[in-house]
């Protein structure tokens, strides 16, 4: 009985001990998680690998855990080791939306479009009035210029949230890339009900005014960034100085794009626009200048332009056998017809033997330029006069 009686308080004392060495392990365990919870919150995203790893040994089933030793990872750059473990959470919970979302993110930042597609199409099967998911989906079709896609998605983002301002300025971009002018003239209304200060908004309402030729909106909108932004940069202050010359502002044209001429990007147009300003102005010396400044800069399909209207400043001036050389210049790179008409006119009023003019004229009427009537009219004219003239002569 004796013997009895101790083996029981044995085995009492056993299991009790048992039990208090569970609770102290689960306590333990429990403290090991919230170290790695307060070390994940705090940035200390190694620390907090270390104790989560511990947790998920003790609880394998709690995925909860992997998704956070894999947030550390991702947060580490470890995009290998993070999208490995994501994947193996997938194989327990194939729709798990935290995990497609952060594997569409890595497989973004490694460039691989086509995976990271995947997942958000995924997410849009799960919930397909996510406007997230079709605004991230759709800026993966643009990386990819499928624009056709990325329209869709955009409008659907669009659509579930009509008030996101990033969609809205995405789906302005591309339309006034295809020139939808109407469409683009719509949304940018309706985001700036939104965001009246929203300087995204009114850059593309400028641009889109600009492309539209609507240059006093130019000018209003692009002044409002000024006020607003103080945002000088060359591009603004080129569309509002192009912009006061449409308008007749000359003056304040060339104010304006004096400002930028050193500017490499934009110097070609820059100063092709201000020797039309200086030239409109009166100021033909400085048109002429500027005009020479923007052939020596230009590498555009717009040199035989500029080359054109050196010629009419130099004419002015009654520089007439560099206005020739001038228009030569433009001819060559452009074959404009019309130009062979003011070579004509040149060469008749520089030069006193009319052989070159008349042959100038005849080369001009037999290019049949059917737009300007008055022209032909006048060259019919001149080489009916210039014929007796050198007949005359050469009597």
């Amino acid at each position: 009985m004796k013997t009895l009686l101790i083996t029981l308080t044995l085995l009492i004392s056993l299991n009790i001990f048992g039990q208090e060495n569970l609770r102290i392990e689960k306590v333990d365990s429990l403290e090991y998680c919230e170290k790695g919870n307060v070390f994940l919150a705090n940035y200390q995203f190694n620390k907090a690998i270390e104790y989560l790893n511990h947790c998920y040994r003790d609880d394998t089933e709690n995925i909860d855990y992997l998704k956070k030793i894999a947030l550390c990872n991702y947060k580490l750059g470890r995009l290998q080791s993070a999208k490995k473990i994501y994947l193996k959470i997938l194989t327990k919970d194939s729709i798990n939306i935290s995990v497609l979302n952060q594997l569409a993110i890595i497989y973004l930042k490694e460039s691989n479009y086509k995976k990271s597609q995947e997942q958000y199409q995924k997410l849009i099967n799960i919930d397909a009035s996510n406007s997230y998911y079709h605004k991230k989906i759709a800026e993966i079709y643009l990386k990819k210029a499928d624009i056709e896609n990325s329209i869709f998605h955009f409008e659907k983002a669009h659509l579930y949230n009509p008030s996101n301002i990033e969609v809205i300025v995405e789906l302005s971009r591309i339309y006034l890339g295809l020139k939808f002018y109407v469409i683009v003239d719509s949304l940018l209304s309706k985001g700036r009900v939104l965001d009246a200060t929203n300087v995204k908004l009114i850059l593309y309402q400028a641009k889109s005014a600009y492309m539209q030729k609507n240059y006093p909106s130019v000018i209003n909108n692009v002044n409002q960034i000024l006020t607003s932004a103080k945002d000088t940069s060359a591009y603004l202050l080129k569309l509002l100085g192009i912009s006061n010359f449409h308008v007749k502002n000359y003056q304040n044209a060339i104010v304006i794009l004096e400002k930028i001429t050193d500017d490499n990007k934009q110097s070609e147009i820059i100063h092709y626009y201000l020797g039309l300003a200086h030239r409109e102005a009166g100021n033909i010396n400085n048109s002429i200048k500027y005009f020479e400044k923007a052939i020596n800069k230009g590498i555009s399909n717009n040199i035989s332009t500029y080359y054109t209207n050196l010629a009419v400043s130099l004419e002015e001036k009654g520089m007439f056998k560099e206005s020739i050389n001038a228009y030569q210049a433009a001819y060559k790179s452009s074959k404009d017809k019309i130009l062979l008409y003011h070579l004509a006119r040149n060469y008749d009023s520089y030069y006193k033997n009319k052989k070159t003019a008349l042959k100038y004229y005849e080369m001009y009427l037999a290019k049949n330029d059917t737009g300007n009537v008055k022209f032909k009219n006048y060259s019919k004219h001149r080489i009916s006069e210039l014929k007796q003239i050198i007949h005359f002569d050469i009597d």
